[in-house]
């Protein structure tokens, strides 16, 4: 019911696929400015930034 209501209102921007290149999942961003990039953000989000700075360690290291 919901999905047929963001596609009636116009708001089908709001339904997004999860940006963490190993997830498959879509989800529906209901943030106010609408830049939710992740289906959670305590999993594939936050799996994503850890990656990102232990490669910023690695580099900055050696």
């Amino acid at each position: 019911m919901a999905l047929a209501f963001f596609v009636v209102a116009g708001e089908r921007e709001r339904l997004r696929r999860c940006e963490a290149p190993d997830c498959r999942r879509a989800f529906v961003d209901l943030s106010r400015n609408r830049s939710r990039r992740y289906c959670d953000s305590r999993t594939c989000g936050n799996r994503l930034h850890v990656a990102a700075y232990r490669a910023r360690r690695k580099e900055a290291a050696g």
